[in-house]
């Protein structure tokens, strides 16, 4: 393996230490914290069917667009505020 792929892999290892004085409740709710954290939610929703190269593709720049648009009223927001 690459380390590349060895580094991509390690991303997504979540481990919880159970002690004693933690119930496995709370273990349950740090484990599905540090899951949604890592991004392994999302890994693992995103490869649940396959997704053609087009469609990726469209997601990707339809994700970018949404972050401009944000980006472009967070400047709008800040110029407003500056002027007061």
């Amino acid at each position: 393996m690459s380390l590349s792929k060895i580094e991509e892999v390690q991303k997504f290892l979540v481990t919880i230490k159970i002690d004693d004085y933690n119930s496995f409740s709370q273990a349950l709710k740090r484990f599905k914290i540090k899951c949604q954290q890592s991004g392994l939610n999302s890994e693992i929703k995103r490869h649940r069917e396959y997704e053609k190269p087009t469609e990726r593709k469209r997601r990707k720049r339809l994700k970018a667009i949404r972050r401009q648009k944000r980006n472009m009223l967070k400047l709008q927001s800040q110029r407003i505020r500056s002027y007061y």
